[in-house]
């Protein structure tokens, strides 16, 4: 009986060993799917890389501009930016970046003027200085129609800070007994919406850059008052643009 005993508990104890072996012998846990995972009717997903921004779809106007002049200083940053949301079947092909965009930008320009002169009602001259500042932003929806030409609606609000020498308001303040003075100019502040629509050229020939050459009207133009009209950046309603520069 005690030999049958002991002879149990060495078989037990010899399966028990395999057992374990065995469990030793398994490879360790893996995440990689096994081959049978990666079928098409598995639930694995797995990681999926990071979708890459498309560059080719966005337009940049950088809108920069110095410009030095006799007594007369005007530096100004206007970079506006858009994306590309639709594009017609055959824009792929077709030169130009062809398709809609929508975008904004910003707007800041100085503008600053040195020994302005002034004359008292005797006649005598005097000098002082002047400075504007102008800054807003606006959106804008831009058709690339084909080979650099477009179309362009853009909404903007630009607030203006100007010492006002031209409306007649300056006036000089003297110190008897001494050559000093000081010219007193007002000041003006101003915030004026536009809506520009018109259409144009980009001179770079480049898909994603432009530097235009534009014709546009301020639809808001007639329904201004004389006094936001005389502030404006857009005084005559017509603008001819080129990059940056509004020349009429």
């Amino acid at each position: 009986m005690k030999k049958a005993t002991l002879l149990l508990l060495l078989l037990s104890f010899i399966s028990t060993g395999i057992v374990f072996a065995q469990d030793d012998d398994l490879p360790p846990p893996t995440s990689k799917p096994k081959a049978d995972d990666k079928r098409p009717d598995s639930d694995f997903v797995g990681f999926k890389p990071k979708k890459k921004v498309d560059l080719s779809k966005f337009i940049i106007e950088p809108n920069f501009n110095l410009s030095i002049g006799q007594g007369m200083v005007v530096l100004g940053l206007s970079p506006y930016v858009g994306y590309k949301v639709f594009e017609p079947k055959n824009g792929k092909g077709n030169a130009g970046n062809t398709g809609l965009f929508v975008g904004g930008g910003v707007t800041y320009f100085y503008s600053g003027f040195r020994n302005i002169e002034f004359r008292d009602a005797t006649g005598n001259a005097y000098y002082a200085n002047a400075n504007w500042h102008t800054f807003g932003g606006g959106v804008f929806t831009q058709y690339n129609i084909w080979r650099g030409f477009f179309a362009r609606l853009r909404f903007e609000v630009l607030h203006r800070r100007m010492d006002d020498f031209t409306s007649g308001g300056v006036y000089v303040q003297t110190y008897p007994g001494t050559n000093k003075y000081t010219v007193i100019i007002p000041k003006v502040e101003k915030t004026i919406p536009a809506l520009l629509i018109g259409a144009g050229y980009n001179l770079l020939q480049s898909k994603n850059f432009f530097f235009p050459i534009l014709v546009s009207y301020n639809v808001l133009h007639p329904f201004t008052t004389a006094d936001q009209r005389a502030y404006s950046l857009y005084p005559r309603g017509l603008v001819v643009q080129l990059g940056f520069i509004n020349v009429f």
